[in-house]
């Protein structure tokens, strides 16, 4: 079973340890969030995540939570530090990636695509991570990962129409929902999950957003696939990925099979029209 992209992720990381800032950056934001005492953390990055591992261990999801929240909120931000803390933060949930890689293979699949898929959206999730959760930060990151790779895995392999989803067919008061309406509660969930505050996207990225919550409505495209590709199309996305592991080949492969089917999607919409 090859298992490429982890040992690549095994080798950067050895890079990022061998750097005696990045230790000392990591310790001092561990130690001002009072997960370290002045001087305890140990001087070295893997001896750190060891040490938190252990103390996870004994003292539970209170103090994994307060070190994965210090990391993660800076992780939100933009530059080195940003993607350091990003960083940090993935290694020490790579043995759970794998584990992830492992459940969501299937035998048509290849394990280190899938690998890069579930880096990908695990550095996506470590980076967009709301800041409204305050707890279960560790869960919560590998089921949001879960969720996204699933839905990215399923998406690549059956790039179909909208999925009649039976919650919908059963609102109260009725016992069968029509077309229209379906399309409607559709339109609603799609603008929900693909608009951006008010003003803040014009040009290219806004016609992308009005195609995509077209073929959702006229149920060309699935709300989950629409969502995946307007988080790949943010600017910066392919750096991200890079970072994340993602080979510049898997990503042409990606862009090559949403460019395919956002162009399906807007001639079944002039079709429509």
């Amino acid at each position: 079973m090859e298992q490429r992209i982890f040992v690549e992720l095994n080798a950067e990381w050895a890079l990022v340890c061998a750097e005696p800032s990045t230790v000392r950056k990591v310790s001092g934001w561990l130690t001002d969030a009072g997960v370290f005492c002045p001087d305890e953390a140990p001087g070295h990055l893997d001896d750190l995540l060891a040490e938190l591992e252990r103390r996870d261990r004994s003292k539970g999801i209170e103090h994994s939570d307060r070190w994965l929240a210090a990391l993660i909120r800076l992780a939100a931000g933009t530059g080195r530090e940003a993607q350091l803390a990003a960083r940090v933060v993935m290694q020490a949930m790579l043995p759970g990636a794998v584990r992830l890689t492992q459940r969501l293979m299937r035998p048509e699949r290849d394990f280190d695509e899938v690998g890069q898929v579930v880096i990908a959206c695990l550095y996506q999730v470590i980076r967009t991570y709301p800041a409204s959760r305050k707890r279960r930060f560790a869960a919560n990151l590998m089921l949001e990962t879960l969720h996204w790779a699933s839905r990215g895995l399923q998406a690549d392999a059956e790039p179909a129409g909208v999925t009649w989803a039976p919650e919908l067919a059963a609102l109260p008061g009725d016992q069968d929902v029509p077309e229209e309406a379906h399309r409607q509660v559709l339109a609603a969930q799609a603008h929900d999950v693909l608009s951006e505050h008010p003003g803040s996207v014009s040009g290219a990225r806004a016609e992308l957003l009005d195609l995509l919550l077209g073929g959702v409505t006229a149920g060309l495209v699935d709300i989950e696939r629409a969502r995946v590709i307007a988080f790949e199309a943010r600017e910066g996305a392919q750096e991200a990925a890079e970072q994340a592991g993602v080979s510049a080949v898997a990503w042409r492969k990606r862009r090559s099979r949403t460019v395919s089917q956002l162009r399906t999607i807007a001639a079944g919409l002039a079709q429509a029209a």
